[in-house]
């Protein structure tokens, strides 16, 4: 078995990814990270509820500390996923995604089904092609006021108030003490300071990416129980434009899920995955 934090790195299309993997002969579960945090699922990684499976958590383009190539799409990041599973021989494969990470699961279920086995999806993005419509005016009026503040501190340098804004808008004032506390001070000052490619690149390609509800795999949707009422109205959304969509909520948890309640979420996702 390898340890699942050992990270290996490769060049795929021009575009810096690693990746961990737990190796064993378990079906393999594949990890997407969502946006600002290459470390969202490493507790999910390393839960017990996923011991039967074959774990490989991604690091995308963007978080390795080597620059994207410029114009980096939510269907590039996807094509990055599908290689790396097959240079691992692990398609197909259960793919668990959370945030913006979703978006490209769902590309990647899309356009590469056969890499595919099922898709579990924690807090999708509260993007326009995802959202109710009724909420849109609404959501473009706070994150327009946020994403132009993180924006204008990236484009200064200010990548960590650029983190600070992003995350206390999404995940709630209190992240921070959150990721410290599972995560460590280190690792979360580290991704904040490097975090530029997740405004300047990662941000407008899931703005402008559109979603294509044709997936021909089961997807599991999981809200947070006190994530905000426009979340849970783009989860029914979702649910009613998917073939084949199961519906969970996680009572007491939002959108830092994948770190305060990992074995919940784990044991959801194993669940769904033997069913399937």
């Amino acid at each position: 078995m390898t340890d699942i934090h050992t990270l290996t790195r490769s060049i795929i299309d021009g575009a810096e990814v690693a990746h961990a993997d737990s190796g064993g002969d378990g079906e393999p579960m594949l990890l997407i990270h969502g946006g600002g945090l290459a470390d969202w699922l490493t507790p999910l990684a390393a839960t017990p509820e996923l011991s039967g499976h074959r774990v490989i958590r991604m690091v995308r383009a963007g978080y390795t500390g080597r620059p994207v190539p410029p114009g980096l799409t939510v269907a590039d990041h996807a094509r990055h996923a599908a290689t790396l599973l097959r240079q691992l021989d692990a398609a197909p494969a259960h793919v668990v995604a959370h945030s913006s990470g979703s978006a490209i699961a769902l590309q990647l279920a899309v356009d590469d089904p056969s890499s595919v086995r099922s898709v579990a999806l924690c807090e999708p993005p509260l993007v326009d092609t995802l959202a109710d419509p009724s909420d849109l005016a609404d959501l473009h009026a706070a994150f327009g006021v946020v994403l132009g503040s993180a924006m204008a501190a990236t484009a200064r340098g200010d990548h960590a108030a650029a983190f600070d804004a992003f995350m206390s808008l999404v995940c709630g004032p209190g992240y921070r003490g959150v990721m410290d506390d599972v995560l460590g001070a280190a690792l979360v000052d580290d991704a904040a300071s490097n975090g530029g490619d997740f405004f300047t690149s990662e941000t407008p390609a899931i703005g402008t990416w559109t979603f294509d509800p044709v997936v021909r795999r089961p997807v599991l949707l999981i809200q947070g129980g006190d994530s905000p009422p426009p979340l849970h109205r783009l989860i029914a959304r979702m649910a009613d434009r998917l073939p084949d969509a199961t519906v969970v909520t996680v009572d007491h948890t939002n959108h830092l899920m994948p770190l305060t309640a990992p074995a919940a979420l784990g044991r959801l996702v194993a669940g769904f995955c033997r069913s399937r």
